[in-house]
This record gives C-alpha cells, structure tokens and sequence, in this order.
C-alpha cells in the first residue's frame, strides 16, 4: 500500500515475509562489502539465537538463499560448518529446525552425507557430538529430505489450486499420480518449475485425462528440457493433444535423453501428429523404451512416418502399442519392414483392422533365435484360422510368448493344434472354438510341461460336452492352471458337475473360476460345495453372477468364505 507524504512516498507491504526479504537484500549487500564476510554471517546466526523463538527464521532463510544465488561462499567455508555444529548443539530444540531450514535454502542435501557416514560407520562424522545427536538429528531430517514413493492428490481436492499447495510434497515424490485431478494447462507453469529443479524428486508423472491442452504441453517441454529434469515416465492420456502438442514433445525425445516411457494414448495425435513425433524419435538422443499411441487417429501414413524413424533409431523401444487404430495390413507392413519386433518385449495391436496377411511377418519373428517378444496383443483382428496357422506360435521352440490376447479374432477349432501350450496367460475368449476345438488344444497341453497359468475360455461356444476334458486338465499331476474363466458357455449344470471333479482333486490348484451366465442352477451347487471341502486349500474367488441360484444356495457359498478353513474369501453371486 502506498501513502503519499509532503515530499516522498512510502510502502507499507501487508506481508511481513516482502520486508524481511527486502532486509535480507541490504544485509547480503552489508555482507558482500565487508572484509570477513563468514565471520559477519556468522555473527548474525548467533543473534538470530540469542531473539524471540522464530522471530528471525524467515529472514534467515532469504539471507542463505541469497547467499546461494549470489554464489558468495564455497560448500565448505567456516560458515555451513559452523551452522551445523549449531543444529547439532541445539537438535533438542525448535531452534535446529530453523537453522534446518536455513542450511537447507544454501544446500538441499545438507548432513546428507554425515548421516549416510554415521549410519554405515556408527561415528559421528563431526567432531564433539555423540550417536544420539544423530539420531535425533535424522528424526528432524527425515520430514525434508528423504524422497516419497508415491503421491495421489485427494478426490475431494482435485483441482489446480490445490496442486499449487502440494507442490512441497510432489516435489519430493518420485511418482506423481494426478490422474482425473480437474487440472487444465494453468497447473503446467508450477509442473515444469518441479520439473527443472535441482531438488525434485519426481521420476514418473501421470497426467492422464486431465484438460492439458497443447499449450499446457508446450509448458511442460521447457520444463522436460530442462537438464535438472530427472522424469523417466510420462503419461498424457486422455487429455487435449493434437499435432501441435507432439510437436513440442518431439524436442523434448531429441533433449531429455532420461525420458524412458511416454503415454499419448487416446489423444487426436493422428498421422500429422506422428510425422511431428517421429522427428523426436529418429533422433539418436531419444532412448525411449516404451510408446503408447493407443487411439491417436493413425492411419497407414502414420505408421509410415513412425516406421522411418523406428528405422533409424530403434535399439532401446521395449514396448510399442498402436492399438484402436486402423492402420490395416497395409500399416503393419510398413512397420513390420522397418522394426524388428522380435526384439520387442510387448506388442499391442488390438483392433487395427489386421488379416490373417499380417501374421506372417509376426510369425517370422517368433520364429527367431534372438526373439525377446513376451506380450502379444492381437485380439479384436479378423485373424481366422489362417492367420493362427502363419503365426503357427505352438511350433517354435524359440516362442518366449508369455501372455497372448486373441480374442474375438475368428479362429475356429480348425486351427487348434496351433496354439502355444508353453505359455503362462492365454485369451481366446469370443472365438467360436466349440468343444471340439477345446479338446484338440487339451490334448497339447496335457503333453506339455505344464506352464498355462491364466486362461479365458469365455464366449468361446462351449458346452458340457468338454467340461470332463477340462477337469482332467485341471486335475493332472502336470495341471498348472490357477486362473480359468468360462462365462457365458451353455454348461449348465452337468458341465459344472463334471467340472468339480477336477476341483476336487487335491493336485488341482485353481485359485479364480469365472463361470457367470452359465445356465446354472442351485442344483449344482451342493456339487461345489463338496468339491471345495475335499480341496479347501487353492480356490479364493469365485464368480457366479447370471446364474439362477436359489438363496439357500447363496448363503450355502457364503458360509465357506466365513470359515477359515477355506481359502475362498470373493464371491459374485448376483443374479442377472
């Protein structure tokens, strides 16, 4: 506020940390004139002891910080050593938290390295002071200077004035969750100035399905430019990013050689965009690991752009997906002569508008000695029984395959045969296997090792014509199934019945069965029941909803998930 008198004007500032950092700047000047000027500071710090409780911890601060800024002392001069004998004597005191604070505004990793000395010797790395100085040294400590894991905003805070206030806790954590937080780009300016600074922490920052426009993204670049940025992880899914904003992250592939993994998932990149973003890629600064362009509007001249670059520079991606997005054979083939996905480790490329065309190049791949994919997502692609047969997956022995999604990809029990056995997550739900198709990749896989861990036979055309085959499987001495679903298959309560006879097997070691709209009754039931008392040990979810159970039935079930006898403890028994 400002009063006019006769011949000046005066400033009176409501806040009274304005005039203690105006005083803080004539006293680092008084300083920087004098002849000792650590000898001055200090003089100063015993003052500040000698006053009221707090009275001078601000100011204090703004004189270290300036200190800092002004680049007045080395690291090691009389003054930091003679601060922090001063907290040591005082570590019983509110008095050391201040001087804390202060010593923290010149070097955020103050005592840092005297605790790490003290714990792994068991000395005190300072002169005069005892072990339980230090002790109660690191309980003062601990608050500011050791990092968090993780940070997630509260629901009912989410906002971007809120994150404003959090900055000092997302500051100190290495992964920061804000996803659906009601940001906008005005929380981008404070996220970048995290981002560049020497003191944050943050090595993953999930911003998915906020309002971060281009320009909140062009924001967070200078930040991601910044040579302090230590972020590894980035996530904009679901958020406003068009062409222009893959732009802008193009220079930040080229400049933040830290960034490992980038998620652009469900955003109009589209091929325009790509073109932009692979600018970034092709450049052998970029080591990204992980691409996620999952429902960006791509197209066969995106994939194009992406494969050119992928061409030149492509020895650190891990993990690329492309899925929801109709790049078509013609795209995959584009991608597939440039990229040797064999040396992926997943591969996502759910509904792409692939045939059983594309199979080929991927096949070829699996086939490889130095192969390294693990994670195969092919589900939603009229693949057929021709494109299972051109993967021909079950015939490798250089298959590493560790989970394949093909579901609703037209396969019929024509193609059975070729089915990997040595796997550990397989999904073939909504493809039309029928029971014939079911015993066919049986047979395989009871002559396996034993490695399928998670299999989705759901929609899958079945019916209790195969349930006895299931629970041999189930049942074997090589049976390794701990996750099996089978909803909506017509076995009705026959199936079931021949199905426990597998679960009540004692070397059955089921763990999840999914048997919703199954056309079952309270009839089968009490057949579950049994099969769970004579193996107690394994099963611990069950899901039933969409059956026609009978109340008694249900309390019947629920009694097991009270008794600890059973490991049962999730039940879903709703009826449809």
């Amino acid at each position: 506020m400002e009063e006019k008198g006769l011949f000046t004007s005066v400033f009176r500032f409501g806040h009274s940390s304005i005039r203690d950092f105006l005083a803080a700047c004539a006293k680092v000047d008084e300083i920087q004139a004098s002849l000792f000027p650590s000898t001055h500071c200090q003089a100063l710090l015993d003052e500040a002891l000698r006053s009221d409780a707090g009275k001078m911890d601000v100011y204090l601060r703004f004189i270290f910080g300036l200190l800092k800024e002004r680049c007045m002392f080395q690291p090691n001069n009389q003054l930091f050593k003679y601060t922090k004998k001063t907290i040591l004597e005082k570590v019983m005191t509110f008095r050391a938290v201040g001087l804390l604070h202060c010593l923290r505004e010149y070097d955020r990793k103050a005592f840092v390295h005297e605790i790490k000395l003290f714990l792994k010797y068991g000395f005190s790395p300072i002169e005069g002071f005892a072990p339980l100085h230090w002790h109660l040294l690191i309980q003062r400590t601990i608050a500011y200077d050791w990092k968090r894991p993780k940070f997630v905003m509260d629901v009912s805070m989410r906002s971007d004035e809120s994150l404003v206030r959090e900055l000092p806790a997302i500051m100190k954590s290495t992964k920061v969750m804000l996803r659906f937080s009601n940001l906008t780009d005005m929380c981008c300016p404070a996220l970048a100035a995290v981002l560049s600074s020497t003191e944050s922490f943050m090595k993953e920052l999930d911003l998915g399905y906020n309002n971060i426009s281009d320009s909140g993204v062009k924001t967070l670049v200078e930040g991601l430019n910044n040579e302090n940025c230590r972020l590894r992880t980035l996530s904009l899914q679901g958020c406003e990013v068009t062409s222009k904003g893959s732009k802008c992250l193009a220079t930040a592939l080229r400049q933040s050689q830290r960034l490992r993994q980038l998620d652009l998932s469900r955003n109009n990149i589209g091929n325009d965009g790509l073109q932009h973003l692979s600018k970034g890629l092709r450049s052998p600064e970029c080591q990204l690991e992980a691409l996620k362009l999952s429902q960006c509007n791509i197209e066969v001249r995106g994939c194009s752009y992406l494969a050119s670059a992928l061409e030149k520079n492509s020895d650190s991606l891990s993990v690329l997906d492309l899925s929801i997005n109709m790049v078509r054979d013609k795209g995959a083939s584009e991608i597939f002569k440039k990229l040797d996905i064999s040396k992926l480790t997943k591969l996502e490329m759910y509904h792409c508008g692939l045939t059983a065309s594309s199979c080929r190049a991927i096949g070829e791949a699996l086939r490889r000695e130095e192969n390294t994919l693990m994670d195969l997502n092919l589900s939603n692609n009229n693949l057929g029984d021709e494109g299972l047969t051109l993967l021909s997956i079950g015939k490798s022995k250089w298959c590493h395959l560790e989970k394949l999604n093909l579901s609703r990809c037209g396969i019929t029990a024509g193609s059975c045969s070729f089915l990997p056995s040595m796997i550990l997550d397989l999904n073939l739900s909504s493809n039309s296997l029928g029971d014939d198709g079911i015993k066919s990749f049986l047979a395989v896989l009871k002559n396996s090792s034993g490695y399928l861990q998670t299999l989705n036979l759901s929609r899958c055309s079945l019916t209790r014509g195969c349930c006895a085959e299931l629970a041999s499987t189930l049942g074997s001495k090589t049976g390794s199934v701990t996750e099996l679903d089978l909803s909506e298959n017509d076995l009705e309560d026959k199936g079931l019945r021949r199905l426990c006879v597998g679960l009540r097997n004692p070397q059955c070691k089921l763990q999840k069965l999914s048997l919703q709209t199954c056309g079952l009754t309270s009839k089968s039931i009490k057949s579950l029941i049994s099969a769970l008392r004579s193996n107690p040990k394994y099963l611990a979810e069950l899901h039933l909803m969409g059956n026609r159970l009978e109340d008694s039935a249900v309390r019947a079930l629920l009694d097991l998930t009270k008794n600890q006898t059973y490991r049962l403890d999730t039940t879903d028994l709703s009826e449809a």
